[in-house]
């Protein structure tokens, strides 16, 4: 039953720090519409990442700076 706990409360910590990321993303620009796409395409873009390297704030910033140059059509 613990297992079960555990993974339900994952699941609704992984959504909450999605919904927390699709707002990072509107406040950095992203159109409305366009904020599913920009939230696939940052998980595309720290999957690129080495794992072994620190992955913080200054960080997050970075690929979503770089989304806005890779991908700027998303952004208003």
């Amino acid at each position: 039953m613990k297992q079960t706990i555990d993974t339900i409360e994952f699941q609704e910590l992984a959504l909450e720090i999605i919904d927390m990321l699709g707002v990072a993303l509107h406040f950095a620009g992203v159109k409305t519409e366009n904020i599913p796409q920009a939230i696939d395409a940052y998980l595309e873009e720290i999957d690129t990442i080495d794992g072994e390297q620190t992955y913080g704030q200054k960080e997050i910033i970075a690929v979503i700076e770089g989304l806005r140059t890779k991908k700027g059509f998303l952004f208003s």
